[in-house]
């Protein structure tokens, strides 16, 4: 008898997807860090136990069908991996300037204000809306440029000062996510690994046909020494177009690349 090879696996790599039903080897996204990725699956089982022995018995057990899944943590957190996680759309936001902004009326000291282009706020300057505007010296408020966020710590003391009080300033452009405003999407996905355990050997799983569940969680406010990630579900789906009992099957296929001779 042979001695059995020793194979093992720690693996490492990139992870790619495009829309499903492409073809040829183009229009491919990769995911940034992925910091985990695993694949599994259940069995839904059939039984019948018999009526005739009194102790019913299981004479008849067998498999119709399955669920295969994927489960993965994204660390690439910018608008465009959100708008896939969150079935939503990317939109863009010009840069400009704002005159003549109204804040509510009246305000108190020790309301917040935030102003309606919140984006990298610059050259703010804040009047009353007198016949002889009396602009608001920087003592007044806390302005959070940012976020467009301006606290009021104090009120003038000028004779006449008049409520609304006026905001104009520059903004900066922005790229917004509109959450689960589209229709999901199924995707192709493929795995570009090394087994570290094997000498860096490469490795390929792809799956041709996936639906991702909406992300399960990202955290907002982080603690601790690690980064936020976004933990999603999918569902391998068969891909009918594909021959069942063909060499590459219609769930996905997993190569291992040998050694170059």
């Amino acid at each position: 008898m042979s001695k059995l090879l020793e194979t093992l696996f720690y693996g490492q790599g990139r992870v790619f997807s495009r829309p499903f039903g492409s073809t040829g080897g183009g229009g491919w996204g990769w995911w940034g860090d992925v910091s985990a990725l695993s694949f599994g699956g259940t069995d839904e089982q059939a039984a019948h136990k018999e009526s005739y022995s009194g102790q019913k018995s299981k004479i008849r057990s067998f498999s119709i069908g399955g669920d295969r899944t994927l489960k993965a943590v994204l660390h690439q957190v910018d608008p465009d991996s959100l708008a896939q996680q969150l079935r939503g759309t990317v939109s863009e936001i010009s840069a400009g300037t704002v005159t003549g902004e109204m804040f509510p009326n009246p305000v108190a000291v020790g309301d917040v204000i935030k102003l309606d282009k919140p984006y990298n706020v610059s050259d703010l300057v804040i009047t009353d809306s007198s016949g002889s505007p009396v602009t608001l010296d920087p003592e007044h408020y806390d302005a959070y440029l940012e976020h467009g966020s301006i606290e009021l710590l104090s009120l003038p003391t000028v004779p006449g000062i008049t409520q609304p009080f006026k905001a104009a300033y520059k903004q900066a452009g922005a790229r917004q996510v509109a959450f689960f405003n589209a229709a999901p999407k199924l995707i192709q996905l493929r795995y570009e690994g090394i087994n570290l355990a094997e000498n860096n050997e490469p490795v390929i799983v792809e799956f041709y046909k996936v639906s991702t569940a909406p992300l399960q969680e990202l955290a907002l406010i982080t603690s601790g020494n690690e980064l936020a990630g976004m933990s999603i579900d999918a569902e391998c789906l068969a891909d009918s177009s594909r021959p069942a009992n063909g060499p590459l099957g219609r769930f996905g296929r997993y190569v291992k690349i040998n050694p170059i001779q």
